[in-house]
């Protein structure tokens, strides 16, 4: 569903990260499983709130623009007043997406989203999966662990996922690495042909990752 959200300059005040309007930016929000409807002009950024955030506002007017932001990310809000200040409390239980135009404004509002109390979840696909007749979607919503020893097989294997645009997280310890990978949100490749799908597809299953049926 598309929807207008305003983007602007983030502001740090009084320890709450506080939107300023300064232009509008049309993103497209995805509320759950839109397949095939997928832009590959931009980034897409996922984000989740599954507990309670309350924010405390000591200005209404940034009280009301925290408040109308988070309703069009489709947030569950609420919100009263307290010893003088506004309190608003907001939550957003499943996972949800936007893509924004620039890497810029994808860094704005991953800031934002981060300072708002947001889960967040960012990857760029490469653009050797950008085109193609055959489109594969996939999602890994729970992290997945795995261990690794260094080799150039695991690397390739961190170098598969970061290109297909799947959040990952690799620390070393010692004499072995821990490999932590997601991409919550439901997301699409492309690819040339039939039998590069099914390829993918099997090593998507293999590696942990809920599969829809590709589209030709």
């Amino acid at each position: 569903m598309k929807q207008i959200l305003v983007c602007g300059a983030i502001v740090l005040s009084f320890g709450c990260l506080v939107s300023v309007p300064l232009m509008a930016q049309q993103v497209d929000a995805h509320a759950g499983h839109d397949h095939g409807d997928h832009s590959h002009d931009g980034e897409t950024l996922a984000f989740c709130l599954p507990e309670w955030k309350t924010m405390h506002f000591e200005d209404a007017t940034k009280a009301q623009q925290h408040l109308d932001m988070v309703k069009k990310l489709g947030c569950e809000t609420k919100q009263g007043k307290h010893a003088g200040h506004i309190d608003l409390s907001y939550r957003c239980l499943n996972w949800k997406s936007m893509e924004v135009k620039t890497h810029a404004l994808a860094e704005q509002w991953l800031g934002w989203l981060k300072g708002s109390g947001f889960d967040i979840s960012h990857g760029h696909v490469d653009a050797v999966y950008s085109k193609g007749p055959e489109s594969v979607e996939f999602r890994l919503v729970k992290w997945k662990s795995i261990h690794g020893n260094g080799s150039q097989q695991e690397k390739k294997f961190v170098d598969t996922l970061a290109s297909l645009g799947v959040e990952v997280v690799s620390d070393s310890h010692g004499n072995h690495s821990d490999i932590r990978y997601r991409s919550p949100v439901w997301r699409d490749v492309h690819v040339a042909d039939h039998a590069a799908a099914e390829q993918l597809i099997a090593w998507l299953k293999q590696s942990g990752f809920e599969v829809a049926a590709h589209k030709h």
